[in-house]
């Protein structure tokens, strides 16, 4: 039987399911130890914690739960740093508050559940204010709280539930880190048909003005139709990951869309069932990766999940968002209108990093309803062309970034990995790099 760990709290009746799914959420968290369990009981005559103002002779959280209590836009959110072990943790609130120690004579320094529901129900992200929605529909990254205060490269909820249970259970937190990897399959070839290559070296001209790319392109191509070498874009081999030690290996593939930015591939041709066999020989799950719009209108998002469930001849239950494209009113809703099991879209299209706070998977919150999705969230910590974004915007090495990412978040947490085939094209010195790092370097951070 767990160790019963009871909480008595001063809240309001507003309050209380949000607070529920906060504790909820601490009780499912995988760094929790095994025989400990947090109880939410104001009528017992046992108490363990009190989440309150007033203080006693056990722990004590204090309350604010301006997140748990509200339903609102605040203008600003603003951190507070607090410490403990040499290791900082940052409250959240909508005004300043002070920092301090982060447990004194039992008394935690802030209002770590509201904190926590700040985080993982992306408070900011559902009521942001529509000027500042980005193109992926919504909260542009730059406005995130976790990225403006440079917090987001380690999971701050993770680490700051491993300083929760190390204190209330008197046990040392620390575990190895797991991993899961998947692929978007966004663009099948880069020179197949012939008029992609004929485009790609117009762009080396007109775009690009690079003579050597050019040249560059037309040499490859010519050994490609030699049998040669493969298409660039073609490294599906390598790609696809035999190792067992990955929690999860996924392929994401699109089966529709008419956008610019939607695939360049039909999900009946046989390239792409070919892909979807080699995968399933590799031990991955297919899943869908809806065109630009179809997260934001149900019909289409039906469609094309029941035509990829056709071709693939697996029951598409997990999704990734093309672009990350996502509106809080609409997109989450259609998952469980359409059966979707698990979702990894809560990462950045621009940064390395936990957008949620956590890399652990775990349910969302449906603002709407007050209570938890049925749907999972696998958040993504490390995306190849996010990678590829901030390297070029700070000047910085893409594989050293990659590199030290992996690095800093070695224990106490989950990632999800997302690489694309189409990044690792030989005729780019990014894509080299990234072909360097996934085939010497990735395993064996992550697993030795």
């Amino acid at each position: 039987m767990p160790e019963k760990f009871v909480i008595q709290h001063e809240l309001s009746d507003t309050a209380i399911t949000r607070f529920h799914y906060v504790v909820d959420f601490i009780n499912a968290h995988p760094l929790k130890p095994v025989n400990f369990l947090l109880i939410v009981d104001n009528q017992s005559s046992d108490k363990d914690l009190f989440y309150g103002n007033n203080g006693g002779p056990f722990f004590t959280v204090p309350l604010d739960a301006c997140f748990l209590e509200n339903t609102k836009t605040f203008d600003h959110f603003y951190p507070a740093p607090f410490s403990h072990s040499n290791v900082d943790f940052f409250a959240v609130n909508h005004q300043k508050i002070n920092g301090a120690q982060f447990i004194q004579n039992n008394h935690f320094g802030f209002d770590i559940f509201n904190t926590l529901f700040f985080h993982i129900s992306r408070y900011e992200e559902y009521f942001a204010l529509s000027p500042k929605n980005g193109q992926t529909g919504w909260l542009a990254e730059d406005h995130h709280f976790l990225i403006k205060n440079n917090l987001h490269k380690y999971p701050v909820v993770d680490h700051l539930l491993a300083a929760f249970f190390e204190i209330i259970s008197q046990k040392k937190i620390e575990k190895k880190s797991t991993y899961a990897i998947s692929h978007d399959v966004d663009i099948l070839n880069r020179f197949t048909p012939s008029y992609k290559f004929l485009r790609s070296l117009g762009a080396s001209l007109l775009i690009h003005r690079s003579g050597s790319q050019f040249k560059n392109n037309v040499a490859h191509y010519a050994k490609m139709i030699s049998g040669k070498v493969k298409d660039p874009y073609d490294y599906f081999s390598t790609l696809l990951r035999r190792e067992k030690m990955w929690e999860d290996k996924q392929i994401f593939m699109m089966a529709g869309g008419k956008t610019q930015y939607d695939n360049k591939y039909r999900i009946t041709d046989s390239a792409a069932k070919k892909v979807m066999k080699m995968a399933d020989e590799a031990g991955y799950t297919v899943g869908l990766h809806p065109s630009y719009n179809a997260g934001f209108k149900s019909d289409l998002f039906t469609k094309e999940q029941k035509k990829l469930t056709s071709v693939s001849q697996q029951y598409i239950v997990d999704n990734r968002q093309h672009w990350l494209r996502w509106d809080w009113r609409i997109t989450p809703y259609l998952f469980s209108k359409n059966g979707i099991s698990t979702d990894s879209s809560m990462g950045y299209s621009r940064y390395l990093g936990f957008r949620c706070g956590t890399g652990f998977p775990y349910r969302m919150y449906n603002f709407k309803e007050e209570n938890a999705f049925d749907w999972v969230e696998y958040p993504m910590a490390l995306m190849d062309s996010s990678a590829i974004h901030q390297a070029q915007r700070t000047g910085g090495d893409l594989t050293e970034l990659l590199r030290s990412f992996l690095l800093l978040n070695k224990k106490n947490t989950h990632l999800t990995l997302n690489f694309h085939n189409s990044n690792f094209d030989p005729l780019l010195k990014t894509g080299r790099q990234l072909r360097y790092f996934y085939e010497k370097e990735l395993a064996q951070i992550c697993f030795y």
